[in-house]
């Protein structure tokens, strides 16, 4: 009793020490190709005696609300930052922030010190965190809307008495092809309906029908955008807004994996679908990346001066990790049992990723949860599969995540890839069910591609093609999505068509071109 009345009174006089103040200044940093950009504020967001603050909470302040016109007798794109007081005693990765346009949110709510760094023009705000880039039309306006908040997760330790937090909005006009590749889709999404949030927790922004502009010149290869996908985690907890590539022709078709019983993770005839642990995964990342999931699951590991990868009993599993990310000639996935590795070569000197693609993406967090019932199998919409691959449901001891570069893409980016069609919205297909939503019986009506999957750019009406998604119920099986349109399960030693996926740095920008076939997006640091 005594030490939990000492509780009591430390955290009632914590409350009452705290006095957090963030405020926007009535000075705001402009620049312009014709000077004519002005800035019309609102009321300062001044907070006091502020408290850890859910985002639910935070998103319904009033915040502060600024108007930008373009005086201009042209487009003019405009850079917002937030630029950090230097005296400040809270720090900015306790504070929240989100930027909202038309009351849609631009930025997701996010904390300060994962936005990317901008320089600034005033020695007493010595920290500039970028927001984002807007255009704005020819003697148009646009009003901005930024609220910010105490992060729900600080900390008591992060707290003392009179914390205070100050910083200002800076605005500056800048060249079309300085823009990040992020923010240039975004701003495409308000002139065009070939983009669409997907309003899951994480509020994407993905290119959706049978046929958008999404092509990028990468890799000297054509590539295509999913989308713009928020809180990417790098893995060092670091989480942004990056754009997520697919490869637009398949590399092949190889198995997920196909080793046998006790060799490595595999517990039975038709290979692992532990994703740390397949043989697809060791020929697409590199070497570091492979050993990184090895110690992180607790695989003891080695290859050998041959390049083969032996299992902890000393059994071959693989041979040649990384032949793709280092375009080489290597190994496919293939047989791999306690007498030898069945080895099929598979040569990538000419297709596999050059040292100057490798430079604009970074390692990314993907996530490997699946199903809790069987029930999740055949009634899943594109929401249940997004939250369920984010979830803790895996086979035994697999893990639920994994951190590389090159994947595959999610059950759900084929779900949210549709458009909807003739007499049904994009709304009313995201509700139905990836699985049963057609029959995979010939001699069934209903075995016909229909408006939905029709209306889908990540369906592949000749080739079936592998997902990422494992069986959390089963060690045999992973998805696939079917030439006809459904998302289903198979044995992880058949050979697919597979697509690899790749996230670029937030820092990459889109520098030129329509994003058509013809004249593709050109990226570049």
């Amino acid at each position: 009793m005594g030490v939990l009345v000492v509780a009591l009174i430390i955290s009632g006089i914590s409350y009452a020490l705290w006095s957090t103040t963030k405020e926007q200044t009535s000075i705001n940093k402009i620049s312009s190709g014709c000077l004519k950009l002005s800035v019309q504020e609102g009321t300062n967001i001044d907070i006091t005696n502020a408290y850890q603050t859910p985002d639910s909470e935070g998103l319904k302040q009033n915040g502060y609300t600024f108007t930008i016109n373009n005086n201009c007798n042209h487009e003019e794109y405009v850079e917002v930052n937030l630029d950090i007081k230097n005296n400040n005693t809270l720090d900015a990765k306790n504070i929240r922030a989100t930027l909202l346009y038309n009351n849609q949110k631009i930025i997701e709510p996010n904390n300060l010190n994962n936005l990317l760094d901008r320089e600034t023009t005033n020695k007493d705000y010595n920290t500039g965190k970028h927001l984002t880039t807007v255009k704005i039309d020819a003697n148009k306006s646009k009003q901005l809307n930024l609220k910010i908040w105490l992060d729900e997760n600080t900390s008591f330790n992060d707290l003392e008495e009179n914390n205070t937090f100050e910083s200002k909005i800076e605005i500056d006009s800048i060249k079309r092809e300085n823009i990040l590749a992020s923010d240039y889709v975004r701003i495409i999404s308000e002139e065009n309906n070939q983009l669409a949030y997907d309003e899951t927790s994480d509020n994407n922004l993905r290119y959706i029908g049978a046929t958008p502009n999404n092509y990028v010149d990468f890799n000297g290869e054509k590539w295509r955008i999913i989308g713009v996908m928020n809180n990417i985690d790098n893995g060092t907890g670091k989480k942004e807004s990056r754009i997520k590539l697919i490869r637009d022709e398949s590399l092949g078709k190889f198995s997920w994996d196909y080793k046998q019983t006790g060799i490595g993770s595999s517990r039975g005839e038709h290979g692992s679908n532990d994703w740390s642990d397949s043989q697809l995964m060791m020929m697409l990342n590199p070497v570091e990346i492979v050993e990184a999931g090895w110690k992180a699951t607790d695989k003891n590991y080695t290859i050998d001066n041959e390049d083969y990868v032996l299992d902890s009993n000393n059994q071959k599993i693989y041979r040649g990790v990384g032949s793709y990310f280092d375009r080489k000639q290597g190994y496919e996935p293939a047989q791999a049992t306690t007498n030898s590795f069945t080895e099929k070569i598979v040569d990538f000197s000419t297709k596999g990723l050059t040292t100057e693609s490798k430079n604009l993406i970074d390692k990314t967090k993907y996530y490997l949860g699946s199903f809790t019932k069987i029930d999740d199998y055949y009634n899943s919409n594109s929401k249940s599969y997004y939250n369920l691959e984010r979830g803790n449901s895996v086979y035994t001891k697999n893990p639920t995540s994994w951190t590389g570069y090159i994947g595959l893409m999610y059950a759900s980016d084929y779900g949210y890839a549709t458009s909807g069609g003739d007499n049904i919205t994009q709304k009313d297909c995201l509700n139905k069910k990836l699985y049963n939503e057609t029959s995979n019986n010939k001699n069934d009506a209903y075995y016909n591609i229909n408006n939905c999957q029709k209306n889908n750019w990540l369906l592949d009406i000749n080739n079936i093609q592998w997902a990422i998604n494992p069986d959390s119920l089963s060690h045999e099986h992973n998805s696939r999505i079917l030439n006809y349109g459904l998302v289903g399960q198979t044995h992880n030693y058949t050979a697919y068509n597979i697509k690899p996926v790749l996230y670029l740095k937030s820092t990459v920008l889109i520098t030129s071109g329509k994003g058509t076939k013809e004249n593709p997006f050109h990226i570049s640091l």
